[in-house]
């Protein structure tokens, strides 16, 4: 599907590459002091440590600004080197990096071949529920350092996409050696991080402000310190004072947009707007082992009841798209021929019929034989777009005979609770973690974390089909194959509905014009965070 075909969305991203070239232009300017830079940001960050993080924006920090992953995408999201300067494919069973050797933590410690396998086997643990075992390392068996700046993988088996199992970071094994995995997540080094990134921590102050200043001694060969003096996170919930404060010059960047604002920014002159396909997927997770939601033709009635193509209409201003499961509209190996089940009310109460719950004392709402009547708990973050669909979505239900109660909680909290499976339904987000399409699936539904703590697979999912369909997806290297596969997950999907994909909602953010350097596409909003620079500074040499 094509993401680009809304006018309004054309013109976003027309307006997004004159900026970014307009920016590139701005370079050539004489340079002056460095400067500060705030970005506005409606919810506060996540813990700072790459193992157990799950935030979208949190986990872009970490990878662009913090921290040095093995391996980073270019602009055409292919693999290229980072931490790893080179690295030798051993057939389909491993491979070997070779890293670089002037990397060091913001302490002063290098960074070696035992922090990179002291995270990895953290990650593979269990305990610490964190997503880079689940999403990006199944398919790894084990680490080796062959010596300090070596590593070895070896594989479980043949697989797809095999260096992008890597985009990840090392952390620093002197610092967090000898806390147990299961405290991992709350460790004290989380909000105060050693990285080893362009940017170095400096201060967070929970719920107002987080701050990060250049890394003198990051390298020259990936781009050496940033331009920029200081980046000021302030956290600031309300939209409407966030676009204020971006117009008014009190912050220069604004993320996320939302999308009722695009058009205001679009006509100010002193601002550009960003607008590009994401890898945010939103969706309703329904607790699996939570009635009524064990029951596959309740969660089948559910997404008959809603409908979302009126939800994108009238909410997204066209920039989003239906979802299908978690392979995004411009994957190549987006399934085309698979259609999500359609907003149908008449389905979804003959379902609801089938499965025994039926108006038996005409009050408009549907019982059981036992007479519970269907109530349930929708949970979703405090953010107006969530708080927006959540309320359509309860009328929607309601029309059919469901009671959904709607409680709007702060993200983190709303985290927290989720993680800890205390839910019956909740609107939701997930950010794919990597390029790789068999990522995702494996995090969010394969069997093997359904019993997991605080792992992904939070709706406790378990289908022994989609196992198997996940591992041959994830195995398969020929991609007509694959797309097969992939449709065929897709299917299985909209039978059993553990989730209902609600849309894909293109990335939207706002930046001043005085600031240059500033490229966002699927990456994220903080690829270019290391080179963003006040026009009339130097942009940093080689980036």
């Amino acid at each position: 599907m094509d993401l680009v075909a809304h006018p309004r969305r054309i013109a976003a991203l027309l307006l997004s590459l004159f900026a970014t070239i307009a920016a590139a232009c701005g370079r050539d300017a004489a340079p002056r002091p460095g400067g500060t830079v705030t970005v506005g940001m409606r919810a506060d960050f996540a813990g700072f440590n790459p193992i157990t993080n799950t935030a979208q924006y949190t986990d872009e920090l970490i990878k662009y600004a913090l921290f040095t992953p093995l391996i980073q995408y270019d602009e055409n999201l292919q693999v290229r080197p980072y931490l790893a300067e080179s690295w030798e494919l051993l057939g389909d069973t491993g491979v070997v990096f070779s890293l670089r050797r002037d990397v060091r933590w913001h302490d002063g410690r290098p960074v070696t071949a035992e922090d990179v396998v002291f995270t990895f086997d953290l990650a593979k643990d269990p305990a610490t529920g964190s997503l880079i075992g689940s999403a990006y390392l199944s398919e790894v068996a084990r680490a080796e350092a062959v010596d300090s700046y070596t590593v070895r993988f070896t594989f479980t088996r043949p697989h797809a996409q095999a260096l992008e199992d890597f985009w990840w970071p090392p952390v620093p094994k002197h610092l967090l050696e000898g806390i147990p995995p299961e405290d991992l997540r709350n460790a004290p080094f989380n909000r105060a991080p050693v990285g080893s990134g362009p940017y170095r921590f400096v201060e967070w102050r929970a719920n107002e402000r987080l701050v990060l200043e250049p890394n003198p001694d990051f390298p020259e060969a990936l781009g050496g310190p940033p331009a920029l003096q200081r980046v000021v996170f302030r956290i600031v919930p309300e939209t409407s004072t966030l676009l204020t404060e971006l117009v008014t010059g009190g912050i220069q960047v604004n993320i996320p947009l939302v999308p009722d604002q695009a058009a205001q920014v679009e006509a100010d002159p002193n601002l550009q707007l960003f607008a590009f396909p994401s890898r945010t997927v939103y969706f309703i997770g329904w607790n699996t082992r939570r009635e009524p939601f064990t029951d596959a033709r309740v969660r089948r009635a559910m997404t008959h009841a809603i409908d979302r193509q009126a939800i994108i209409d009238a909410l997204l201003e066209g920039y989003g798209s239906p979802a299908t499961s978690t392979i995004p509209p411009w994957s190549p190996l987006y399934p085309e021929n698979v259609e999500p089940l359609p907003y149908d009310p008449q389905e979804a109460m003959r379902l609801l019929d089938e499965a025994g719950w039926t108006d038996r004392n005409g009050d408009g709402i549907r019982e059981n034989a036992a007479g519970r009547p269907f109530r349930f708990t929708l949970l979703t973050s405090d953010n107006p777009l969530n708080r927006n669909v959540v309320a359509v979505v309860q009328s929607q239900l309601r029309q059919v005979g469901v009671d959904a109660q709607i409680r709007s909680l702060e993200f983190q909290t709303l985290l927290t609770q989720h993680r800890a499976r205390d839910f019956d339904a909740v609107l939701q987000t997930w950010v794919l973690d990597n390029f790789q399409v068999a990522s995702a699936p494996a995090a969010l539904f394969h069997s093997r974390w359904a019993d997991v703590p605080r792992s992904a697979n939070r709706s406790s999912f378990a289908n022994p089909r989609a196992d198997s369909l996940i591992d041959a997806g994830a195995a398969e290297t020929d991609p007509e194959r694959a797309r097969e596969i992939w449709a065929a997950f897709t299917e299985l999907l909209n039978e059993e509905q553990p989730f209902t994909f609600m849309f894909w909602l293109d990335e939207l953010a706002a930046a001043s014009r005085s600031l240059g350097g500033v490229v966002m596409d699927p990456r994220g909003e903080f690829v270019s965070i290391a080179d963003w620079h006040l026009r009339g500074e130097a942009s940093r040499a080689g980036r």
